[in-house]
C-alpha cells in the first residue's frame, strides 16, 4: 500500500474516532470522583444473605420484581452508578445496590456516611448553605453532610412548590430532584425504624407479645380508648403508660416516610399491595380503621429487623429465607411473582451491556483488514469480524427477546425499548447486505453503529435511573394496532439511521480520496443508499399509517397533528422528496447522500427531540436532561459534514466545469 493511501486511511479512521468519541461524551456518565470517602468498621454482608435478601420480590412501578431490581435503581437514581465506593480500615470497599439497601434498612448510621448522592451542580448546594470546599462539579456527598441542612431542603422545596415546572429555574429543577432523592433514601433507610428494637429489653417484665411493638399497634384504639378515661389519674401505672405510648408515637413517627411494599394483600382482588407510608400514622390518630394486611406487613418486618438485632447476619438470613417462604405463598395464591427468577437471570446476563465488547472489538478487527483487504490477513479479519458480529447479535436479540417475555408486551414501548431495537434491526439489515456484497463496508458500519447504540442504552439508562420494564400507561399497554404501529415506525427510524450511516461513509471516502476514484465503489454505495431510503419509506409510511389506525382506535381520531405524528409524516415526505429529485435527475452522487445525511437529523427529531417538547398524547415518555444537549451536539456534527459534503460537491462541479471550458476552448 502506497504511503499516501495509507495516510488517506489514517486520516479517515482518525475521523470515526473523532465522530465516535463526540458521540460518546454526550452519552457517558458525566461523574467524577472527590475525596476517598472513608466508613471505618463496615462488615461485609454474607453473599447468601445477599442473594436470599435480593430476590424477595416488592411491587414497585406497576409490577413484581425482584428487590436486586429495584435496589439497583433506586441507587442509579440517586448516585448515577450502580456501586458505592468507599475506604473503610484502609482498605478500598466496593459494594452492589443489594448490599447497599441492606446497610440502608439495617445498619443506617454506616449508610449515612456513604457518599451517595449525586449534585451536579455546586449552586444547588449554595441555595442549602451547604459548604462543599474541596469537592468537584458533579460530585457526590453523604446523608451525614446533607442532614444538617434538611429544614432549609424543605423550606426551598415548599417555596419552589408554589410555581410551575414554566416557572422554576434550571438549578431549581435540579434542586427538586435532589429532593427526590433524598426522599428516596428516607423512605428505604426508616423502613424498618419501627421495629428495630424491643418495647422493652427481656429484665423487664413484660412479656414477649408485650415486648412487641406490632402488638401495641394493633391493640392500639383499646390503649387510646383506656389513656383517655384515665387521663386524670396519677400514678406509676399511668406513667408507665405514658411512656409506652410516647414511645409508640416516637417510632410512628419514624415510619411515616417509608414507601416501600414488600408484602402481598390477603385479598386477591387488590391489585397493589399496602404501603405503610401515613397509613400507621392515621390509623394511631383514630382516621382509618384497622388493616389486616398492614398488621400482617409490620409483623413481618419486625421479625426481619430483631432477627437481625438478636443474632446478626445469620439471624437475617434465617429469617428472609422463612419469610420469603410466606410470601411465595400468598404470591402462588394471588397468581404474582412468575417471573421474579427469570428477571434475576435477565440482570445476571447483563445482555447489552456483554454486547458491547464484540461490537467494539469487532469494529478494530474490520478496520485492521480494511489496510489490505485483498490479502489472507484481510481475509482473516474479516471471518473473525464475521464471527464477533455473530456473538455481539446473538447477545443483543437474546436480551430484547427475553425483556420481551418478562415484560408480556411487544418488544417497544418506550424510548429504552427502542435503542437495543434500533441498533439490533440496523446490525441484521448491514448484516444481511454485507453477506450479499462482501464488500467490508456494511460490516464495520454495523460494528460501529452497534456500539454507539449499546452506550447511548447505557447512558440513558443511567441518566434516567427509571426502570424501563415498568408497565405502560393505559393508553399504551398491549393493543394490535400499537404493537404494529411502534414496531414499524422504528424499523423507519433504523433505516434512517443505517441509511446515514451509509451516506458518511460515501461522504468521508471521497473527501479523503479513500476510494481513489473508483467509480464501481461510488455507485455501489449510491445505491445501497437509494435502496436504504425506500426501506426508510415504505416501513415510516406503513408505520405511520398504522398509527393512524391506532389513534382512530385509541383517541377516536385518526390525526391530530400530535409531535410524533408529524415526526413521522417529515420522515415520509423528505423520502418522497429524495426519491423523486432522483427519479427527475436533480439529485445525483453527491446530492443523495447529502440528503440521506440531512435524513438523519429528522430522524432524530422524531425518535428522540419530541420527548423534550412535553406535549403530545402517545410519544415514548416525556424525558429531559442533558440528552437535548446529546442531540443539539449530533445536530451539529451533522450539520459539519452537510457542510463539507456540500463543499466538495461545488468544488467538483466547478472544477469539471472548468474542464469543460478549457476543453472547449482547445478545441477551438
Amino acid at each position: 500500500m502506497s504511503s499516501s493511501k495509507l495516510g488517506r486511511w489514517i486520516g479517515f479512521l482518525f475521523v470515526l474516532l473523532v465522530v465516535a468519541s463526540m458521540l460518546l461524551y454526550t452519552a457517558k456518565d458525566s461523574t467524577v470522583s472527590g475525596p476517598a470517602n472513608v466508613v471505618d468498621g463496615y462488615e461485609k454482608w454474607d453473599p447468601e444473605l445477599v442473594k436470599e435478601f435480593g430476590s424477595m420480590p416488592i411491587q414497585d412501578g406497576g409490577r413484581i420484581k425482584p428487590v436486586s431490581t429495584w435496589a439497583g435503581f433506586e441507587l442509579l437514581a440517586i448516585n448515577g452508578k450502580r456501586k458505592v465506593r468507599f475506604e473503610s480500615n484502609g482498605e478500598k470497599v466496593s459494594i452492589k445496590p443489594t448490599e447497599w439497601v441492606l446497610d440502608l434498612m439495617f445498619r443506617d448510621e454506616l449508610a449515612s456516611k456513604m457518599t451517595v448522592f449525586q449534585v451536579e451542580d455546586d449552586a444547588v448546594l449554595d441555595m442549602i448553605e451547604m459548604p462543599h470546599d474541596g469537592k468537584k462539579r458533579r460530585d457526590r456527598y453523604s446523608m451525614a453532610e446533607i442532614q444538617g441542612h434538611l429544614k432549609q431542603v424543605d423550606k426551598l422545596r415548599d417555596e419552589i412548590a408554589q410555581k410551575t415546572k414554566d416557572e422554576r429555574e434550571p438549578i431549581e429543577d435540579q434542586f427538586i430532584g435532589l429532593v427526590s432523592n433524598i426522599q428516596s433514601y428516607v423512605s428505604i433507610s426508616s423502613h424498618f425504624s419501627p421495629v428495630k428494637e424491643a418495647m422493652a429489653d427481656k429484665s423487664s417484665s413484660l412479656s414477649d407479645e408485650l415486648r412487641l411493638f406490632s402488638t401495641w399497634v394493633e391493640r392500639w384504639p383499646q390503649l387510646s380508648q383506656f389513656l383517655a378515661a384515665a387521663a386524670q389519674q396519677e400514678g406509676k401505672q399511668m406513667d408507665g403508660l405514658n411512656k409506652v405510648a410516647n414511645m409508640i408515637s416516637m417510632r410512628v413517627l419514624d415510619s411515616v416516610y417509608s414507601d416501600i411494599a414488600l408484602f402481598p394483600p390477603s385479598d386477591p382482588e387488590q391489585a397493589s399491595w399496602p404501603k405503610r407510608q401515613g397509613w400507621l400514622s392515621q390509623y394511631m390518630q383514630n382516621k382509618v380503621p384497622a388493616d389486616q394486611d398492614q398488621f400482617q406487613y409490620l409483623r413481618e418486618m419486625e421479625t426481619l429487623a430483631l432477627a437481625y438485632g438478636k443474632d446478626g447476619q445469620q439471624g437475617l438470613l434465617e429469617a428472609v429465607k422463612l419469610y420469603k417462604a410466606t410470601v411465595q405463598t400468598k404470591m402462588d395464591e394471588r397468581g404474582e411473582g412468575k417471573s421474579l427468577k427469570s428477571e434475576m437471570v435477565y440482570y445476571k446476563m447483563d445482555y447489552f451491556y456483554y454486547s458491547i465488547t464484540p461490537f467494539i472489538l469487532g469494529f478494530i478487527i474490520v478496520a485492521c483488514g480494511w489496510i489490505s483487504p485483498a490479502t489472507r490477513w484481510g481475509r482473516g479479519c474479516n471471518r473473525i469480524a464475521w464471527g464477533l458480529l455473530v456473538i455481539g447479535a446473538l447477545l443483543l436479540i437474546t436480551g430484547i427477546t427475553h425483556r420481551s417475555i418478562l415484560m408480556n408486551r411487544p418488544p417497544v414501548g418506550n424510548l429504552y425499548d427502542t435503542i437495543p431495537f434500533i441498533t439490533a434491526i440496523v446490525i441484521l439489515v448491514l448484516g444481511f447486505i454485507e453477506y450479499v456484497t462482501k464488500r467490508g463496508v456494511c460490516l464495520g458500519l454495523a460494528f460501529f453503529l452497534a456500539s454507539i447504540g449499546m452506550f447511548l442504552a447505557m447512558w440513558y439508562e443511567q441518566s434516567k435511573g427509571v426502570d424501563p420494564m415498568n408497565p405502560l400507561i393505559a393508553v399504551l399497554r398491549s393493543n394490535f394496532w400499537l404493537a404494529t404501529h411502534v414496531i414499524t415506525i422504528t424499523i423507519g427510524y433504523a433505516g434512517g439511521l443505517l441509511t446515514a450511516g451509509l451516506a458518511h461513509i460515501y461522504i468521508f471516502a471521497r473527501v479523503f480520496n479513500i476510494d481513489e476514484g473508483d467509480k464501481s465503489f461510488r455507485r455501489f454505495m449510491t445505491r445501497i443508499v437509494y435502496g436504504g431510503v425506500c426501506f426508510t419509506l415504505f416501513f415510516s409510511l406503513v408505520g405511520t399509517i398504522l398509527g393512524g389506525v391506532w389513534a382512530n382506535d385509541s383517541w377516536g381520531r385518526f390525526w391530530g397533528w400530535d409531535p410524533k405524528e408529524n415526526g413521522a409524516l417529515i420522515i415520509v415526505l423528505w423520502t418522497l422528496i429524495i426519491l423523486h429529485a432522483r427519479m427527475a435527475g436533480y439529485l445525483r452522487e453527491w446530492g443523495i447522500h447529502i440528503c440521506a445525511v440531512a435524513g438523519s437529523i429528522l430522524v432524530t427529531f422524531s425518535w428522540w427531540h419530541v420527548n423534550f417538547l412535553s406535549i403530545g398524547l402517545h410519544n415514548y415518555g416525556f424525558t429531559a436532561g442533558d440528552g437535548l444537549k446529546a442531540i443539539w451536539a449530533f445536530y451539529c456534527l451533522e450539520a459539519v459534514v452537510i457542510f463539507i459534503a456540500l463543499g466538495y460537491a461545488i468544488n467538483e462541479i466547478l472544477r469539471k466545469k472548468q474542464q469543460k471550458n478549457a476543453a472547449k476552448l482547445e478545441a477551438e
